[in-house]
């Protein structure tokens, strides 16, 4: 993969973390118990398939840490999502971060054809957000 392409990625996917947050943060009263469990669980794990996935096809020789990075990222954007509503729902952002991101590299890096599935990881990463924000009844 390209290295312009990488990076382009990584920040696409980061504007896409800080704006949703930005946007739920303003929402967090109109959050209830059940839909911040969902936002917590939903965004720390298809962070951790997107991050880790196009980690892992970028870095396939490191995969150790390409998992632990991946699986600390994730736990940290479970956390900060989580944060939004109580201590229960960064426990279950933090869990599902920590599942996703030690299977995350495994998905790509031991794929025959790894560029759909990143792909497809990606596009999930994007319409997760979406369904997410727009699920915060205004």
């Amino acid at each position: 993969m390209n290295v312009v392409l990488f990076i382009l990625v990584n920040v696409l996917l980061c504007a896409g973390l800080i704006g949703s947050y930005m946007y739920l943060r303003r929402l967090k009263n109109l959050i209830g118990y059940h839909l911040g469990m969902n936002i917590s669980m939903t965004v720390s794990t298809v962070s951790a398939l997107s991050i880790g996935g196009l980690w892992g096809y970028q870095f396939p020789y490191y995969s150790t840490w390409v998992t632990i990075i991946a699986t600390v990222i994730a736990m940290l954007i479970g956390m900060i999502f989580g944060a939004l509503v109580d201590y229960q729902t960064i426990v279950t952002g933090v869990s599902g971060g920590i599942m996703a991101g030690l299977m995350s590299p495994m998905v790509v890096m031991h794929s025959h054809h790894p560029v759909p599935i990143l792909i497809f990881c990606i596009f999930l990463f994007f319409f997760a957000i979406l369904m997410l924000c727009t699920s915060v009844k205004v």
